[in-house]
């Protein structure tokens, strides 16, 4: 089965956009405009027995930010890697993203193709984190 990656921004033209390369990847796509909608896609995706492979998620946004999104995560004890874009990225923003558990980080803006490179190879990353998790 495709991996399922949630696409978080407040911007609709990013979301299509970004969904349209990674659906052409091979991938399964949904989509929220900000934190609080993709925390609720979320918590119901996993009462259902449901997961999402992988997060992109926009740190700037209205209502909830990627940032607040992350903490929300943390709190709730789910972990899904995420790969957070920005458009108003900085060294300090970065660093505190990556604390916070982020996989990766891509500026805003940047070619579909690097996207889906980024994500393949996180998925790849998790992939050979649980094989050896099944190993031991």
């Amino acid at each position: 089965m495709a991996k399922h990656i949630l696409v978080i921004d407040d911007e609709p033209h990013f979301r299509f956009a970004a969904s349209v390369a990674l659906r052409r990847a091979g991938y399964r796509t949904s989509e929220a405009e900000d934190g609080r909608e993709a925390l609720q896609r979320i918590l119901e995706a996993q009462r259902k027995g449901e997961v999402f492979d992988l997060l992109v998620v926009d740190v700037q946004m209205p209502v909830m930010s990627g940032i607040e999104l992350l903490d929300e995560l943390n709190r709730n004890g789910i972990s899904i890697p995420v790969f957070a874009v920005s458009g108003y990225g900085d060294k300090a923003m970065v660093v505190e993203l990556m604390r916070r558990g982020c996989s990766e980080f891509l500026d805003k803006p940047f070619e579909p193709e690097e996207m889906v490179k980024r994500v393949d190879t996180i998925l790849q990353k998790m992939e050979g984190v649980n094989e050896l998790e099944c190993k031991v």
